[in-house]
């Protein structure tokens, strides 16, 4: 019995010594030195003529991009920017690997913006009016003038949180593909300023509504909305980027929906 003790606790120290102490070491190198490694294939990369060839390149690209120029408002949930990335890494790579060069990449941004104008316009409307009774917002939808899926002033306040986090993520996201954009092409995007406009301001309105903070009533920024979308194609992609936005990561299945909203 004696013997069978002693192999067991020689088995278990060698156990210790030989896989478990190595690998503890190793998972605490890659925790402390794993983002400065990132940090420095980002620095790397940023001056290379080839930044965007591949969809890791194009990743490593939008994390630099997205840290440089994205602030996310107070209501943010922390997976929030991860999403962003992880969208805007989908819908760049997607562009420039189909052929669609930068062109595409802002014409996705274009879409963004234009869905974020009515989203946050749609917002700013019902927290005036108030609370909206059903079938008013059934009839509403069906004269075409606002999809009912932008904002529900009556909904929870959980489920209006979900939403203006959702809104925050397409800013987010706006900003972002328009910083892929000119970073790309090499020039400014020529509704660019009111990309980011729209985009900032919306960013601090969402924490206006959602914390019940003091601030000015939602103006809209002129210019920013550069493509006309039909109210089934705003409800969509309100829908598929809520639903994104929503679920717990990784969502690849509800990403892609959302990919294939954009693309139309």
């Amino acid at each position: 019995m004696a013997v069978g003790w002693d192999h067991a606790f020689f088995i278990a120290a060698l156990w210790l010594v030989c896989v478990f102490a190595p690998a503890r070491i190793a998972v605490e190198v890659l925790h402390s030195r794993g983002p400065r490694i990132r940090r420095d294939l980002q620095l790397a990369l940023a001056g290379r003529q080839d930044r965007y060839a591949t969809s890791e390149h194009v990743t490593l690209m939008v994390e630099t991009l997205f840290a440089r120029e994205v602030h996310l408002p107070r209501l943010a949930p922390p997976d929030l920017g991860g999403k962003v990335i992880e969208a805007a890494s989908r819908l760049s790579d997607g562009a420039l690997r189909r052929g669609g060069g930068s062109a595409a990449v802002v014409q996705a941004a274009t879409i963004c913006a234009t869905l974020l104008q009515h989203w946050t316009g749609a917002v700013a409307a019902g927290e005036s009016a108030g609370a909206v009774p059903e079938a008013a917002r059934r009839a509403t939808a069906g004269n075409g003038v606002a999809p009912p899926a932008l904002w529900d002033p009556s909904a929870s306040v959980q489920d209006q949180w979900v939403t203006l986090r959702a809104v925050a993520g397409l800013a987010a996201l706006t900003i972002t593909l328009t910083a892929v954009y000119e970073d790309c092409s090499g020039r400014a995007a020529e509704a660019g300023g009111a990309f980011r406009a729209l985009a900032e301001a919306t960013l601090d309105y969402v924490d206006q509504v959602g914390l019940l903070l003091d601030g000015p009533p939602w103006d809209g920024v002129e210019g920013a909305a550069q493509r006309e979308l039909s109210p089934e194609r705003l409800s969509r992609l309100a829908e598929t980027w809520l639903g994104f936005c929503a679920a717990p990561p990784p969502a690849p299945r509800r990403l892609r929906a959302f990919v294939e909203a954009v693309a139309g």
